[in-house]
């Protein structure tokens, strides 16, 4: 019943980090269409992409739900939870969630939405519990095993989540995110060289996956490879001239480099797009002292750039 919805869904989260895949309301870019039009005129809206304006309309439809189709009551909680996600309202949103299951108990995509809504709440073990359920029902269900992998990284249980990125690598075949996903498991453990290795997977599959391309420049950057970090930034400004991150990071690796210059002119850019970015004010302000320094007493740096680089924080 919702497997075409499932894949709308699916489509538009494969380039997400694995801390905000959870954080994406399910329903809420993709609202569920009635059969035979409906009985409740309140359908037009209940399907509307204004979060307010499909609570309404969903609203009058459950308002006398005994009159719609099985399919019908069960798209009209699912919309208005997902209304409700997405405007932060997650407590309603679960309870919306709860009653589609009552109309459907066997729905692995209903789960995997309560399951979001419970983490986006914080509830991350109520979300573990949804996500298990999810792929009890659909055990092909990539979205549910990356989604309990982000709950099991927020409760610092990283086999668990290992575990889970595995069976979503397993799965997948075809896009690059588990693989991206596992890469940042690695990346984090400081095992660069596994971490590159699944990057590249990834971008062999998705060249446009900007997560990918930040992590594997990352982990270059950890080695010293300033050369293949730049690289890898480069193609994220590529994709987004406006990734301030990006620009800071490879004004980190020019500073590698020793070449003050360029980073100098990355810091700058980054500031420009956002203005109270502190690492680049930070690195704006060390590269300033260091190329003054050096036209006084032409003496080279001593200077280390940071240890990592930037990652978006979710």
């Amino acid at each position: 019943m919702l497997n075409s919805f499932l894949d709308a869904v699916a489509k538009t989260r494969r380039a997400l980090p694995l801390c905000a895949l959870v954080l994406a309301s399910l329903p809420a870019s993709q609202a569920l269409a009635a059969h035979g039009a409906g009985v409740s005129p309140g359908w037009k809206q209940c399907r509307s992409a204004n979060p307010d304006e499909r609570i309404a309309g969903c609203t009058q439809v459950i308002g006398d739900i005994s009159k719609e189709s099985t399919h019908n009551q069960l798209a009209a909680y699912v919309n208005r939870a997902g209304a409700y996600q997405a405007k932060g309202d997650y407590a309603h949103a679960i309870e919306d969630y709860g009653k589609a299951l009552e109309v459907e108990p066997t729905s692995a995509v209903v789960l995997l939405a309560r399951g979001a809504a419970q983490h986006a709440k914080g509830d991350i073990d109520a979300a573990i519990a949804d996500y298990g359920a999810a792929i009890e029902k659909d055990k092909k269900s990539v979205a549910a095993f990356m989604a309990r992998a982000s709950a099991w990284r927020v409760k610092g249980d990283a086999d668990k989540m290992l575990a889970d990125l595995e069976a979503a690598v397993k799965l997948d075949k075809k896009t690059g995110g588990p693989l991206a996903a596992r890469g940042t498991h690695f990346h984090g453990k400081g095992e660069h060289d596994r971490a590159i290795a699944d990057y590249s997977d990834a971008l062999k599959r998705e060249p446009r996956l900007v997560g990918a391309l930040v992590g594997r420049g990352g982990c270059y950057y950890s080695k010293a490879e300033y050369d293949k970090a730049i690289v890898d930034f480069d193609a994220v400004l590529k994709i987004d001239p406006k990734n301030a991150l990006a620009l800071v990071n490879r004004a980190n690796a020019w500073r590698g480099k020793k070449d003050f210059e360029r980073a100098s002119k990355d810091y700058e850019a980054a500031l420009v797009i956002k203005p109270d970015l502190a690492s680049a004010k930070k690195g704006l302000d060390d590269v300033t002292r260091i190329i003054a320094k050096k036209a006084a007493s032409g003496a080279a740096s001593g200077d280390a750039p940071p240890a990592s680089v930037e990652h978006e924080h979710h």
